[in-house]
């Protein structure tokens, strides 16, 4: 019985662990033949063009995209297939109205290309709100840190350890990220940049991010992408399964449906293989949605999936084919950071009320 157990779990990484390589083999060797034979940089922002290369890598991006998501769902089929939750009215609603904000954003470009630039620019309503959203995490996590010790004092045991230590990490990492995104409050204070970074930054800021800037954006949109979106469709095969921790922090149905809508702010980065992946990657995981709601007649969360879905390639198609109205090209990315850092203050939120209590809310995670 335990090598039957033993095996299946070995087998439930194989197709994920295939197609992973395989993704990264291909995006690794388009990668370099881009960077020799066609001279790209990555760390610059491209206007998205239409040649028969970038059709091709569109079709790449498709290719493997739909390969993730089918080599996840034949491996998650071996747990009986997906447990697909009926949503509350209210998290309907409010992941509804983060898309019609999405569609409020895009049509807002265009009307007026200048005012969707204006909210976006540094010390701007939109960046500042995006810093508030991931001090917002940050202060979930560090509640959590601390509510998970001292229900280990009082015999919470070794996974309060570990979602305390979990907590305190979050906190750090939101909080930083929050700060960089402000540029530690350079402009508030008025402090200069310190000659060392004046060379190395691309925008000449008080921040360690745009010393790569397009690195770190690469970390950054696909690194949410896998917590926001990858995570939450895992955890309808996973959550059964896990146990404590591992429960506790799978991000639920209700963020991903929620955070969906970063995936179609992109205009300058498309042309990086990666960016399409997780954007297409977003849209056929909703479809999957999509088609499991219809099934279990879940009629509320089938339009809210299909609603979320259609947006997002809808929003995309306007920023490709409408970039030379873009008064910086980068200016959906602060848009797109925008709604990363309220999904993140999001899912914060969602696991410190999980798990406000210790050791009640451990048990019915188990």
């Amino acid at each position: 019985m335990k090598w039957m157990l033993l095996e299946r779990a070995m087998f439930f990484q194989l197709h994920v662990l295939r197609m992973g390589v395989v993704s990264i083999l291909v995006m690794v060797a388009m990668l370099i033949y881009e960077h020799t034979m066609l001279g790209v940089n990555y760390n610059a922002e491209r206007s998205p063009r239409l040649h028969p290369y970038d059709v091709f890598r569109s079709l790449v991006a498709f290719l493997l995209s739909t390969g993730l998501v089918r080599a996840l769902w034949k491996d998650g089929m071996l747990y009986g297939g997906p447990v697909v939750p009926r949503l509350p009215l209210k998290a309907i609603l409010f992941s509804a109205g983060v898309t019609v904000f999405a569609v409020w954003c895009a049509w807002l470009f265009s009307r007026d290309a200048q005012l969707f630039n204006a909210l976006s620019l540094e010390d701007g309503p939109f960046e500042w709100l995006s810093a508030l959203f991931l001090f917002v995490a940050s202060a979930f996590f560090a509640l959590l840190a601390i509510g998970q010790l001292a229900g280990r004092r009082s015999g919470g045991g070794r996974q309060s350890w570990i979602l305390g230590g979990a907590g305190l990490f979050f906190a750090l990492i939101f909080f930083v990220i929050g700060m960089e995104e402000i540029s530690w409050m350079q402009r508030v204070f008025d402090v200069e940049t310190p000659q060392a970074l004046v060379s190395l930054n691309d925008q000449k800021e008080f921040n360690f991010h745009n010393i790569s800037t397009g690195a770190s954006e690469l970390i950054y949109y696909n690194g949410a992408f896998f917590l926001l979106v990858f995570v939450p469709f895992i955890g309808l095969f996973m959550r059964g399964r896990f146990e404590g921790v591992g429960a506790a922090l799978i991000p639920s149905v209700f963020v991903l449906a929620a955070s969906a809508p970063m995936a179609a702010f992109n205009s300058g980065r498309w042309g990086v293989l990666p960016t399409q992946i997780s954007v297409m990657m977003t849209v056929i995981i909703l479809l999957v949605l999509v088609n499991l709601a219809l099934r279990y007649n879940l009629w509320k969360e089938f339009l809210l999936f299909a609603g979320v879905a259609i947006s997002i390639v809808a929003i995309q198609k306007l920023f490709l084919v409408e970039s030379d109205r873009l008064v910086r090209l980068w200016d959906p990315s602060e848009y797109k950071e925008l709604f990363i850092a309220a999904g993140l203050a999001l899912y914060a939120g969602e696991t410190w009320w999980r798990l406000r209590r210790p050791r009640k809310a451990l048990a019915a995670h188990t």
